[in-house]
């Protein structure tokens, strides 16, 4: 079956490849599949790394771009999944189904929290427990326009926890999705997922209302070859409303979404005591909102300001119900039972988050633009379990950024970000590029920065404990003076070259980071007794070097490729550092129509040494298109994924019944 897949796939590669020989001539036939966000014909204008609309030849930061075709020809279902295919990043499930973890440069495989996550400008990197919960954000792949990720610290405009990369999704606005589309998978394990949107307009008016639901199957057994209690359950849903005038904006971006997650049973046991464990199927509630309002204003033909506020909140809680020794119930909650004790307890979080930002952009000259940011943002994070109690955080930042050309061929981009955290102090975060024109199409870029990743709030107010049912509490485990920021400087040289006539791009990155005080830490409950404090985490001084390629061809037949490859070397003696990075990382993507409605789809992504073991697997599908009359259409498929290396995911109790597995999907547009 493997073999069958295997050379179905590379098939696929080969023929993408002789399409531009061999189908010119379907061109015209296949303007309904050939929309490329007009990539053949204009160079692309970013605005992530300095939030200044740029050409990109122009940024002097490493940017990966995937834009809607992209998206919407990898048939992916979920955003997160997007970013295998970007440079160095990795996507996997860690400990269930539902926690995904999104990295850039590996260094953790549990709740990785050192990338920024923005949508629309509005943060998701959660507040209490610092992690990106990918499962529960009100966002459906069917509203993204692109998503930019900036390759590099980028704390000058974004402030803390900028480290390693920043991923901007921007979603399509209603005017791009104006009536009504549904879309729904299903695959052979169980999986599957449903969307619905409707679009309208009146006036300067537009809106659009989107929901899906989803279920995800999970892993089939752990190590010992029992069955997992995982997979997830998940609704969400989203109202965007906009206003655009000829000089001014408004835009209203609210969304819920609810997940319902089984969790493994677990086992507690102390050093003295075992024989306690879960006697029911944990299952996990997470309830997630957000309101975000906007507004942009064009003062002056060079001069325009935008103000911004978003509310965010998630709400965790995960019930177990489990059978005590009297050795271990004795021992924490200094009862005197000579049986075993029935009990339930409840992990809870809740976090809170408001931002409120205004930004400045203005064109000073023909060669200079400044953009300067003022925001602050309150964070509290209310939880019994981890916190015994309520833990808040105020951060004021302020920030410029600069574009400014020095001639025909120099631009200099700079800028720098300070921040007052009352939890953490104060910080400032700058950033130097320059950028060599060598055409209008092609830049050698150089750049250096600096950003911090500072503690979040159940690091720094730590107060782990566990509380029954019946009130019984048992020692707390608890900070002394919390974690301190991790610092980061990095140097980047790197080339960009765009041949718009032939639909092809290429980026080339090589730099060398230098991170201080990197925190290693797994926070474990360790006050059976009495109140003791926690043991705090190794912190690591770490050097990582590497190189990134990446190659998008887009040909005037309809076909895509895109490759990307990444080299990292970590220079670090901490084991589980190095055991959770990966030296070598590479994806390929393609796309080829065969005819004016049938097209044939592909990927293959290869992790080295991801866990201490190899990841590799490959998706292929074939879609057809067909028209249902007027504007409506419909696209169907069918596809298989297969894993091709026999090794356990990420940890060693994930693992699949069966290494591949066969799906269909359906998308209406009327």
């Amino acid at each position: 079956m493997k073999r069958w897949i295997g050379g179905f796939f590379f098939l696929c590669i080969n023929m993408t490849v002789s399409a531009e020989a061999k189908d010119s001539l379907l061109v015209a036939e296949l303007a309904d599949v050939t929309t490329y966000d007009t990539f053949l014909n204009t160079i692309p204008v970013v605005v992530t790394p300095s939030k200044i609309p740029q050409p990109r030849v122009d940024v002097s930061s490493s940017l990966s771009v995937l834009d809607g075709e992209f998206i919407r020809r990898t048939n992916m279902q979920y955003v997160e999944d997007l970013l295998q295919f970007v440079p160095g990043f990795s996507v996997v499930p860690y400990k269930s189904s539902s926690q995904k973890i999104a990295s850039y440069h590996g260094t953790q495989l549990d709740q990785y929290r050192r990338i920024q996550v923005l949508v629309n400008g509005r943060s998701v990197y959660s507040t209490g427990l610092a992690r990106v919960e990918w499962a529960t954000l009100p966002l459906n792949i069917e509203d993204v326009a692109r998503v930019e990720i900036n390759r590099g610290p980028n704390a000058a405009s974004y402030g803390i926890n900028s480290f390693f990369a920043v991923v901007n999704i921007i979603t399509r606005s209603p005017l791009e999705t104006l009536g009504n589309s549904i879309a729904a998978y299903s695959g052979s394990r169980g999986d599957y997922r449903l969307y619905g949107q409707h679009s309208g307009l009146n006036g300067d008016w537009s809106y659009r209302a989107s929901a899906s639901t989803n279920a995800v199957h999970g892993f089939d057994t752990d190590f010992e070859g029992n069955d997992r209690h995982d997979g997830h359950h998940a609704s969400m849903g989203n109202l965007v409303i906009q206003k655009e005038m000829s000089n001014r904006s408004f835009d209203l971006d609210i969304g819920a979404s609810h997940l319902n997650d089984k969790v493994e049973p677990a086992e507690y046991e102390s050093d003295s005591a075992t024989g306690s464990y879960d006697i029911n199927k944990p299952t996990r509630l997470v309830d997630r909102e957000h309101i975000k309002v906007s507004y942009r204003q064009q003062v002056s033909a060079d001069h325009e300001i935008k103000v911004q506020y978003y509310y965010d909140q998630s709400d965790m809680v995960e019930d177990h119900q489990a059978v005590l020794s009297p050795s271990f119930y004795n021992l924490l909650f200094g009862g005197s039972s000579t049986v075993p004790v029935y009990a339930s307890s409840e992990i809870d979080l809740l976090e809170t988050r408001h931002d409120l930002e205004l930004q400045s952009t203005w064109e000073a000259s023909q060669s200079l633009r400044l953009i300067s940011v003022v925001g602050y943002r309150w964070d509290k994070a209310d939880s019994e379990h981890y916190l015994s109690g309520e833990a808040s955080d105020e951060v004021f930042r302020l920030s410029s950024n600069m574009e400014y050309r020095a001639s025909d061929h120099w631009i200099v981009n700079t800028g720098a970000m300070f921040e007052r955290s009352q939890m953490g102090g104060s910080f400032l975060s700058p950033t130097f590029g320059a950028t060599y024109k060598l055409s209008e199409q092609e830049s050698l870029r150089f750049n250096v920065s600096k950003a911090v990743r500072t503690p979040d709030l159940a690091d720094q107010y730590f107060k782990w404990h566990y509380v029954l049912s019946s009130g019984e509490v048992s020692p707390t485990t608890y900070a002394v003076k919390g974690e301190k920021e991790e610092k980061i400087t990095s140097y980047e040289i790197g080339y960009y070259h765009y041949w718009p006539n032939q639909g092809v791009s290429t980026d080339i990155r090589l730099y060398h980071d230098k991170v201080r005080d990197m925190v290693l830490s797994q926070k474990r409950f360790t006050a059976y007794t009495a109140d003791k404090p926690v043991e705090e985490g190794v912190v690591e001084d770490v050097i990582i070097n590497g190189a990134e390629l990446e190659l998008d061809w887009r040909f005037q037949s309809g076909a895509i490729t895109r490759f990307t490859y990444a080299y990292q070397d970590t220079k670090t003696d901490n084991v589980k550092l190095k055991e959770s990075t990966t030296p070598v990382m590479m994806s390929f993507f393609g796309s080829m129509p065969l005819t004016d409605r049938l097209a044939i789809n592909g990927y293959y992504w290869y992790g080295k040494e991801l866990a201490g073991r190899d990841y590799e697997f490959i998706n292929s599908w074939l879609s057809y298109k067909f028209a249902l009359g007027g504007y409506s259409k419909a696209t169907m498929g069918v596809g298989m994924e297969a894993r091709l290396d026999d090794n356990a995911l990420v940890s060693r109790h994930n693992n699949l019944a069966e290494d591949a597995f066969a799906y269909v999907f359906t998308n209406v547009t009327f």
